[in-house]
């Protein structure tokens, strides 16, 4: 079997005592269209409206559009070949790299980098966006008060990357 190879392999996490950023590996990624009703029998309670995030079964389930969900699972997840009677379904993880961005400065340093309001009471946890950073489009999910899952295409993992520890420089003495 091929080994996914990583397009973070090179960055360095980058730590201070406020923030974090690193790559997180090991996940499934699916885009489901389809009916909502036959893709939730399978899949589990959808989200009922585009911007809103719901763990299920061990996956998180994103309504992307009308009939569009990401299904994000661990990297042996077997839900595709469950929904391929039912929806169309695109795998996607070849195509996204996972970016985390943690800690007390997460906030700052994503309202420098996306034009999205990071507020706590605005973007809050089981919320996601998709934006843009560094021209780049990406899909934002706030998992927790202050950790933040980026979702960037593979070709740009990189540059997006780059651009957020680059908008973190000024946290690294905290």
């Amino acid at each position: 079997m091929l080994e996914r190879r990583s397009a973070l392999a090179s960055a360095k996490p980058y730590t201070s005592a406020v923030l974090q950023i690193s790559e997180a590996r090991g996940f499934s990624l699916l885009q489901a269209a389809g009916n909502p009703k036959t893709i939730s029998a399978i899949s589990g309670k959808l989200p009922a409206k585009v911007g809103i995030a719901a763990a299920n079964d061990g996956r998180t389930l994103m309504r992307t559009g009308p009939n569009h969900f990401w299904i994000i699972g661990p990297e042996t997840d077997d839900i595709e070949v469950k929904l391929r009677a039912s929806a169309i379904v695109t795998p996607l993880s070849h195509s996204r790299a996972r970016i985390v961005v943690e800690g007390a400065a997460s906030r700052d340093v994503l309202a420098k980098s996306a034009a999205l309001d990071f507020h706590p009471s605005v973007f809050k946890p089981a919320t996601f966006a998709m934006t843009g950073i560094h021209h780049t489009p990406v899909l934002v999910h706030c998992v927790r008060d202050n950790r933040f899952e980026i979702y960037a295409l593979r070709t740009f993992a990189l540059s997006v990357y780059d651009w957020l520890t680059d908008a973190a420089l000024e946290f690294a003495g905290h």
